[in-house]
Formats: structure tokens, C-alpha cells, sequence
């Protein structure tokens, strides 16, 4: 039994080749597309696709998976996902009914990396390696040659998750999720967050551990994430900064009744002090008395299987 997955875009002829080569065993065929666009019309060529592959493989299942973008990673990445995990799910439920039934392995899924965008054949590619598939690539045939075969193996070695630990896998999901900014922001500013960024402190408190709960417990699972490349970590966290170099207080609130906008601070001077403007934006410091921690590619992908699984 084998279950076929190829993305596509504008051109379809690899699929046609691919199956001429590979569909004797194939039970189901699943095309990942796009919705239709101001160029193309994705749906209208995914329905001559399946037109023509029904003349000569009239036995095969055929399931459309439609995605909102063909130029970011993770829409192909979680399709493909989705397909082998439902696919997987309901190869077990028939099993349990029917002992006859072969179950699924991973290798029993094959996926195409030749159609669609470049980052939808490189999405299809990180999945087969996280999801331990086969993947397959389909050469163009070129005038005159005498090639028979033009589907190419390619080698896949497995990334599993199973020999993190779960304080290991919470540490990355955390980093993974989070929406990092700024931490003394002022009130009244909506800043752009940076998705996967955290600082340690901010770790430390979703991680909820108990106050005995030693640093270096942080520390050695943070170093084993960075040393396996799932996050890097940056020598600082940002802070605002008054002009007398004094970091700005937490919840300090923007005025916007001028422009620029400013926020309100206590200047110390001999005999006394008074209320100071500072316009906005303030200058960031990189304070090295603390520091940040990215999640990377690799970890982000990591995270997202540790979830699914």
C-alpha cells in the first residue's frame, strides 16, 4: 500500500510522469494546490490534472488539499502533516475492525518534491524528513534521450523528537510560541511582536517551576537546544532609555497629544527634581546583564512535530 502526496503549481507534467512510473502500488493520490489567483487559476488546473490522471489510472483515490500560501513553509508543511496523520488514523480504525488490513508505516507514504513553488518543494522535503516518509524527485524528460526511468530516490534521514526529554520539548514549545517585545514598552504603543523569541526570565515564569528549581537546570536544557541548533541564544534583552541613560520604568504610558508623542519622567538634579519630556521613540540598549533565546528553522519545525505527535 502507498500513499502518494505531490504539491503543485502552474506546471503538472511531473505528476503524469511520477505515476507512470510509481502508481502500481498506489492506493491514494493527494495533490496539495493554491487557491486561485490573479494569474492562475489553480483549481481549474489541479481539475485537469485529475481529468486526465483518471483515463489511465482509473483505480486510484485522488484528495485535493488546498493551502493559503505557496511562498511560506508551513502551509505545505502542516498539509502534508494533516494528510499522513488522518490518513494514519483512519488506516487504524479500519485495522482494528479488520485484522486483514495492513497497517500504515511511514515509508508507505511517498511525497513529490518536484511540483509547486521552491519553498513548496522545500517544505516537502523538511516534512519528509521530520515525518521519516520516502520523498521522491521526477527529472524532466529532454529531447533525444533514452532515459526509461526518471523518478529519483532521495535519501531521507529521519528527525525524530523521542530523545528529548519533556522539560527539553515544554522549553522549545515555549520559545516556539512566544511573542516576544520590548519588556518596558510604554503603555499606549502596539508593537509588531517577534514570534519565537523569549527572554530568560520570561522562560523562567512560563516554565512555572518550583523556587528550588536551580538556574542550571535552565541553563543545561537551554545549552542542549543551542548545542542540537533548535535556538541560539543573543548575549542581551533591549530596554528603552531616557536621555539621562536611565532605563525606562515598566508601564510608563505615551502621550499622544503632541507630536512626536513623548512619555513623562522625574529628572534628579542638585536641589531637587522635575518632570521631563522625552519625545518618542527613545533609544534601545542591548543590556548583557541578561539575554535572549530564538528559536531556529530547525527548532521551530521540531516544536510544531512535538505537538502533532
Amino acid at each position: 500500500m502507498t500513499i502518494l502526496i505531490s504539491p503543485i503549481g502552474v506546471t503538472t507534467g511531473h505528476v503524469k510522469n511520477w505515476l507512470r512510473e510509481v502508481s502500481v502500488n498506489a492506493e491514494k493520490l493527494w495533490l496539495i494546490h493554491s487557491k486561485k489567483s490573479e494569474k492562475h487559476d489553480f483549481p481549474n488546473i489541479v481539475k485537469d490534472l485529475v481529468s486526465d490522471i483518471k483515463k489511465s489510472n482509473t483505480q486510484i483515490e485522488i484528495g485535493l488539499k488546498v493551502i493559503d500560501d505557496a511562498l511560506s513553509i508551513e502551509p505545505t508543511y502542516d498539509a502534508i502533516v494533516d494528510i499522513i496523520k488522518s490518513e494514519e488514523e483512519k488506516n487504524e480504525e479500519m485495522a482494528y475492525k479488520d485484522s486483514n488490513i495492513e497497517r500504515l508505516t511511514r515509508k508507505d507514504f511517498l511525497l513529490n518534491i518536484t511540483g509547486g513553488t521552491n519553498v513548496m518543494g522545500a517544505a516537502t522535503m523538511i516534512a519528509a524528513t521530520f515525518m521519516g516518509t520516502s520523498a521522491q524527485y521526477v527529472l524532466e524528460p529532454q529531447p533525444g534521450d533514452k532515459k526509461k526511468k526518471y523518478v529519483m530516490d532521495l535519501p531521507v534521514k529521519p528527525i525524530g523528537t523521542a530523545k528529548m526529554n519533556e522539560a527539553h520539548k515544554k522549553v522549545l514549545s515555549i520559545i516556539a510560541n512566544n511573542k516576544y517585545v520590548i519588556e518596558n514598552t510604554p503603555v499606549g504603543i502596539d508593537p509588531t511582536p517577534i514570534e519565537g523569541r523569549i527572554t530568560r526570565r520570561e522562560l523562567f515564569e512560563k516554565m512555572n517551576w518550583d523556587k528550588n528549581k536551580k538556574n542550571s537546570t535552565m541553563d543545561g536544557i537551554t545549552s542542549k537546544l543551542e548545542e542540537d541548533g533548535m535556538i541560539k541564544s543573543i548575549g542581551y534583552v533591549e530596554q528603552y532609555v531616557l536621555p539621562n541613560g536611565k532605563k525606562l520604568d515598566a508601564d510608563t504610558k505615551l502621550n499622544v497629544s503632541e507630536k512626536p508623542p513623548f512619555v513623562m519622567y522625574k529628572e534628579i538634579y542638585r536641589g531637587g527634581s522635575r518632570q521631563s519630556k522625552a519625545p518618542w521613540p527613545l533609544e534601545i540598549e542591548k543590556n548583557s546583564r541578561s539575554t535572549t533565546f530564538e528559536i531556529t528553522t530547525l527548532g521551530k519545525f521540531t516544536a510544531r512535530n512535538s505537538m502533532m505527535f
